[in-house]
């Protein structure tokens, strides 16, 4: 029999050349995904959940968490308020004022004590010195006039003769403060002296400070005469909002703005009084917060 020879069609050679089906590469399956957590319906169960990535349980820290109370545990309001009163009073800086003979806080300049502000202000007084000690002003004397025109040297003559005047009445008004200052403390001691036991009466009894109501019933038996203060009673003051208008009536009798043209006795008086009444009203106050 004759034997069939297979011919190729003709390939032409515009068209492209597609390989049969057994040297075609086979097509990655897809990846498989993960089932979704399921509930369990018959149960109201919440789905099991995910696991916390490394990085997100190392953003919790210790620094994070909320601080420990230091307060122990049951403890009551009044051991509250003497623990509280404890730690302010060792963190207070306290010092004992002698005219008005009680404990008074140190004062500050913005949360600053004042020797750490002595401190600075004497580096940086220090460092004025040295700035001021390298510049050189130009000094005014008559031996500038020498050898100028006669107009030129009056006018010289002039203008030192005013310069000293000038600081000859500067150094004179510096003397006489002084000096009226020195004799002021001398008359506040001596009134200090003569009156303390007075005023202590007044603001004291049994050691301790009086409170707001019992001063100013009592303010007649301190003032001067002739101070515009009117007498009140204890039943004058028995309410707070009558407090407050007697208290404020009696710091604008005694106020040192009103009081700088007194004489001495005067003047220590209303000082004390109104260092007095400033400190009962502060009592007051906290003891109806």
């Amino acid at each position: 029999a004759p034997q069939l020879q297979r011919v190729s069609a003709p390939v032409s050679a515009g068209a492209p050349r597609i390989p049969p089906p057994s040297q075609q590469p086979r097509a990655s399956a897809p990846p498989a995904r993960a089932p979704p957590p399921t509930a369990d319906l018959m149960g109201f169960g919440a789905p099991t959940p995910a696991p916390v990535p490394a990085a997100a349980r190392a953003l919790h820290h210790s620094s994070s968490m909320p601080a420990k109370s230091s307060a122990p545990p049951n403890e009551s309001r009044a051991e509250k308020l003497k623990r509280e009163y404890a730690q302010k009073a060792a963190s207070s800086n306290r010092v004992w004022d002698d005219v008005d003979q009680r404990w008074v806080e140190a004062p500050v300049n913005n949360g600053v004590d004042k020797l750490s502000t002595a401190s600075g202000a004497s580096n940086s007084s220090s460092s004025i010195g040295e700035m001021s000690s390298s510049l050189k002003g130009i000094s005014l004397s008559t031996a500038n006039a020498a050898g100028k025109s006669a107009s030129v040297q009056a006018a010289v003559h002039a203008r030192v003769a005013d310069m000293q005047e000038s600081q000859q009445k500067a150094i004179n008004e510096l003397r006489a403060r002084e000096m009226k200052k020195q004799t002021a403390d001398a008359e506040e001691d001596l009134v200090r002296k003569r009156l303390e036991p007075k005023l202590k009466a007044w603001s004291e009894e049994h050691g301790k400070k009086k409170q707001l109501r019992a001063l100013l019933a009592n303010l007649h038996t301190i003032l001067w005469e002739g101070s515009g203060w009117k007498p009140v009673s204890l039943a004058d003051v028995l309410d707070d909002s009558k407090v407050k208008r007697v208290y404020h009536k009696a710091s604008r009798v005694v106020h040192p703005d009103k009081t700088g043209h007194l004489d001495a006795e005067k003047r220590f008086i209303a000082k004390r009084v109104f260092d007095s009444l400033t400190q009962a009203k502060v009592d007051f106050d906290e003891g109806k917060a």
